[in-house]
């Protein structure tokens, strides 16, 4: 103990008094039994002290009413702002989370309003610089017009005057409101009423922008057809070929009429497709030469030469209107006759006795009739060699190898008659053809009409 000193003891010890005696009465309120003794003794004996006569029973309830409150907590009224400050705090962690949230949407409302002035401005800006833009177009239209308008017309002036017309009136019409460059301000609704004045300004530009181009595009066409067609129709070899064949004149003056009844756009397919086969004409009329020339080498007579004189004025009349329908035919049929031409021929009477070797035609109109042998084309060496024929009965012509040839009454029953005897036909030579001819040689007995079917 020597080493402490006496005042740091004594501090010490009334520590340790002030701890002793709270222990103490801790102890007093917590024995309840003994407190509630000490009470009503002490109680009782201040009412008797006063002279104040007062009974044991108001004494116990008073204690135990005592002991209901004594550990009880009254909280002390507060204000409303107070009561405010303390639910606020309370929520503070809500109110900071809705406080957040309200920025937020003010953040985002002032941004979305920034950005719609912003794209306002550039919406502005950009149809300003389209007007602009179109009025530069048309500016260039104008100076194309002008030197389209210069160009020469030869056929075209009818449907190109009323599109020059319809052009310039276009081009004069002002119908556009002058335009200044927009300032621009803080208030949105003026900058919207600014961008639907100049998209106003910028339709009209536009559709006269588009009105003048159309129209200037149906002039060049026009101007390009114009000249096609003076190129064509105006050049030596067309003028020559139009002489020979006449439905190239009849092509043009039908072109022409659609012109001068202002039509502006012309089809010049069909005249220049006529007049690209004039060589293939030129060439089939050759062909025709050539092929009589080939004839007359052969000493074909010219008491022969009908069916091909038939057959190439026909041809002739077709190449006129430049019609080649009939070409292929043409090239067969002379084909054949060269070669008929060219071969020795004898018309042989059917001589078999399963078959039929003459027929009797009777008319039922005039109940007449007409007697035909069956005959059949051979090469000298006996083979059959179809030929053309033409029938008198339905007008059919057909490429066969045997056929009804018409005869007199008293050759068919000769013929019958020889059949009749033995089966066979003595003499079954009817006509014969020689080389150099297309018709063959009969006897007067032998008449000209033919048949396919008996």
């Amino acid at each position: 103990m020597s080493e402490f000193k006496l005042s740091d003891q004594l501090g010490a010890m009334a520590i340790i008094d002030e701890l002793y005696q709270k222990q103490q009465l801790l102890l007093e309120h917590l024995d309840r039994e003994t407190l509630h003794r000490n009470l009503q003794r002490d109680i009782k004996s201040y009412y008797q002290t006063q002279g104040l006569p007062i009974n044991d029973e108001t004494i116990e309830k008073g204690i135990k009413l005592w002991f209901d409150k004594r550990l009880r907590f009254n909280a002390p009224s507060h204000s409303w702002f107070q009561d405010l400050l303390i639910y606020c705090y309370i929520s503070r962690n809500i109110i900071v989370f809705l406080v957040v949230i309200v920025l937020f949407i003010c953040t985002v409302s002032h941004s979305s309003k920034v950005g719609r002035v912003k794209q306002l401005q550039n919406d502005i800006n950009t149809t300003y610089n389209h007007i602009q833009d179109s009025k530069q177009s048309l500016d260039t239209l104008n100076n194309e017009f002008i030197e389209l308008n210069k160009q020469p017309i030869n056929f075209v002036l009818v449907p190109a005057k009323k599109l020059k017309a319809i052009i310039v009136e276009a081009l004069n019409q002002d119908d556009i409101t002058p335009l200044t460059k927009p300032v621009f301000d803080s208030s949105s609704a003026i900058k919207k009423d600014t961008l639907n004045q100049l998209q106003q300004i910028d339709i009209s530009v536009n559709n006269k922008l588009a009105k003048i181009n159309s129209k200037l595009l149906e002039l060049r066409n026009l101007l390009a057809t114009d000249q096609q067609l003076a190129k064509l129709i105006l050049s030596e070899p067309f003028i020559n070929a139009s002489k020979q064949y006449p439905i190239l004149q009849v092509t043009v003056d039908a072109v022409l009429d659609s012109l001068n009844r202002g039509e502006k756009t012309v089809d010049l397919t069909r005249l220049e497709t006529l007049y690209s086969t004039v060589e293939r004409a030129e060439a089939i009329k050759n062909k025709i030469r050539a092929d009589n020339i080939q004839l007359h080498r052969l000493n074909v007579p010219e008491s022969d030469m009908a069916p091909v004189t038939s057959l190439q004025t026909a041809l002739k009349a077709d190449l006129k209107e430049l019609n080649f329908t009939n070409v292929e035919n043409y090239q067969t049929m002379i084909a054949y006759y060269i070669k008929l031409a060219q071969t020795p021929l004898n018309l042989i009477v059917v001589d078999n006795p399963n078959y039929k070797s003459g027929i009797v035609r009777t008319h039922d109109d005039t109940h007449g009739q007409s007697w035909y042998l069956i005959v059949t084309p051979t090469l000298p060496s006996g083979i059959a060699m179809p030929i053309w024929v033409k029938s008198i009965e339905t007008g059919e012509m057909k490429l066969v190898s045997m056929f009804g040839q018409q005869v007199t009454q008293d050759i068919f029953n000769v013929v019958r008659a020889d059949k009749a005897q033995d089966g066979h036909i003595d003499n079954n030579l009817l006509c014969q053809k020689t080389i150099g001819r297309l018709t063959f040689v009969c006897p007067s007995s032998v008449k000209p009409g033919r048949i396919l079917e008996w």
